[in-house]
Parts: C-alpha cells; structure tokens; sequence
C-alpha cells in the first residue's frame, strides 16, 4: 500500500500549518491564567517562538508553491509505501507527548527523555552514546534560555528549575 508522494508533501505542509496555528494561538492566551508561568506573552518570551513559527510560515509558504509549480510539470508520480511514513510519524508522535509531558514532568526531565528517543528512533543503540548527548544538550539548552535569554522554562510538577 503507498500513498502519493505528493500528498506526503502537502500532509507535511499541513502538519507544519498546525504547528504554527498552535503556537500562535498559545502565544496569545496569557500564560498567567493557565499557570504556566507568572507574566504575559512577552514577559515569557512568546515573543521567540511566534518568530520561529513566523519563519516557518515564510518556508511552508514557499515549499507549498514549489509543490504547485512542480505539479504542473510532473505528470506521473511515484507512490511512497506506507511503511517508510511510519519514522517521520513516529517522530511526531514522540515530539507531541513531549509537549503534552512539559507541564507534568518539566523540561529537565522531559527533554533528555525526549532527545533519547529522538536518538533511539534514528538507529543510536549505545546507551552511552544516547545519554550523554541528550543530557548535554539538554543542559546546554536550559542554559542559553534560562541564563542568557532570561526565559522560565517549565518546571513540571517537581518545579525543577535550574539557578544557572
């Protein structure tokens, strides 16, 4: 069984309007009243990912006219098997419980979870070689947001933050 390769294309064009319309509609509800954090959009720096979701407009806008042009010169197309759909999905799947698990276990926990599964899904089998990273970068991360850019990231539960 496959599916279009063209309509793998306009499902990931979708799947990243998605994204988008998702971002922008949390940026502008007020993180206070949803008890993610204690100020307004800008005070939690909603500011960064609506310029991140922006930028991703701008590539989608582009990919989908390319899709348009290109469909109009290419006349047979070649299908992609089901199968070879379900790592990129599988992806997806791991980065939404990722975002649903923000709010209960935090970033500090949830995020080199969510690397190592990352990893794991890519073909890394070595423990080592997947823990290391997905700590490191994780660290790495919380300390360019919190300590740099001044951004509270989400403590979960525990309330785990990290005093950098």
């Amino acid at each position: 069984m496959s599916i279009g390769k063209r309509h793998v294309e306009w499902l990931a064009v979708a799947l990243f309007l998605a994204v988008i319309g998702l971002v922008y509609q949390q940026a502008a509800t007020s993180m206070a009243e949803q008890g993610i954090a204690s100020g307004g959009p800008y005070d939690n720096a909603a500011a960064y990912p609506k310029t991140i979701a922006a930028v991703l407009a701008l590539l989608t806008a582009i990919q989908a006219l390319l899709q348009i042009l290109r469909a109009r010169k290419t006349k047979a197309e070649t299908g992609v098997p089901l199968g070879q759909l379900a790592r990129p999905a599988s992806l997806v799947l791991i980065f939404a419980a990722y975002l649903a698990a923000l709010g209960i276990a935090g970033y500090h926990i949830a995020t080199p979870i969510m690397l190592a599964a990352l990893m794991m899904l890519c073909g890394i089998r070595r423990p080592l070689a997947i823990v290391v990273p997905a700590v490191l970068i994780s660290l790495g991360l919380s300390y360019v947001f919190e300590a740099w850019l001044k951004i509270v990231l989400p403590g979960g539960l525990l309330h785990l933050n990290i005093a950098w």
